[in-house]
């Protein structure tokens, strides 16, 4: 497990704070039978929708051995503050464990978190136990769930761990990692397109998207040829290309309608 030098005790969730799919999750009721895991994320993060179905594995084999899985929403762009544009995304992507809305970083603070996604293993007594920062590690937390979990009942039969679901996703997996995410705008408070407009970027990855508002087409096209047509469906990420192994390309979103555009995100693939 990846556990701090020195013991780091859960910090508990502002009582003021705004939940989704509980009315409210308080730390300290759930220690003594139950492994809280915190995971903050955001529904626009290509980082944090590759990550989520381990979450809702882990979620669905061990929530009745006592392991709480406590999703914590921090925005990255303003759209993502709107609980009713949370609540959509947690119903297509079929998220149904408690998410803290923290729209004002007030959590993402309070554990001095940095990056999406990002979680925290706490054991029964509320010591942090393991955590990760940025995607991967999926054996090691599968591992240090069962660990924590047979601290409370030595007993349960754990389950063999997920198998990767990504060549990327094995235990020292060579990785080649792909184009920075790139924002539209310097501030990163998106761009307004106009019909016609076009957006372009070149890139290296396995795979790209980008986050678009609007309820309109657009084209997407990979080095000039024409690949798909988007129907945008209000803010959200938008999975637009992907290959088996790293490649270079231009990427172009020509817009049929107006459109705001914020980011451009592209996943790693094997070395």
């Amino acid at each position: 497990m990846r556990t701090p030098t020195a013991p780091v005790y859960a910090p508990d969730f502002p009582p003021e704070m705004d939940w989704l799919n509980a009315p409210f999750v308080r730390l300290g009721t759930l220690l003594g039978r139950h492994v809280p895991l915190v995971w903050f994320w955001d529904y626009t993060s290509l980082n944090s929708i590759r990550a989520l179905p381990y979450l809702q594995e882990w979620n669905r084999r061990y929530a009745g051995a006592g392991l709480s899985v406590i999703g914590v929403h921090s925005p990255q762009f303003g759209f993502g503050k709107g609980p009713h544009n949370v609540r959509a995304a947690l119903e297509r992507l079929e998220v149904d464990f408690p998410v803290a809305l923290d729209s004002d970083f007030e959590v993402w603070k309070l554990y001095g978190n940095e990056v999406w996604p990002s979680l925290y293993l706490w054991d029964r007594r509320g010591v942090l136990r393991h955590y990760q920062h940025a995607e991967g590690g999926y054996l090691e937390t599968e591992e240090a769930i069962q660990e924590l979990l047979l601290e409370i009942d030595e007993e349960l039969v754990m389950p063999e761990p997920m198998r990767p679901l990504r060549a990327t996703d094995w235990p020292g997996a060579l990785v080649q990692p792909p184009t920075p995410h790139t924002y539209i705008d310097e501030d990163r408070s998106g761009r307004a397109v106009e019909t016609g407009d076009r957006l372009a970027v070149t890139y290296s990855g396995a795979s790209a998207a980008a986050v678009l508002d609007g309820t309109g087409n657009v084209d997407v096209s990979i080095d000039g040829e024409t690949v798909a047509m988007l129907r945008l469906h209000g803010p959200d990420l938008y999975e637009l290309y992907e290959s088996k192994r790293p490649e270079r390309h231009e990427l172009a979103l020509e817009f049929l309608s107006p459109a705001t555009a914020y980011m451009f995100s592209f996943a790693p693939g094997p070395a």
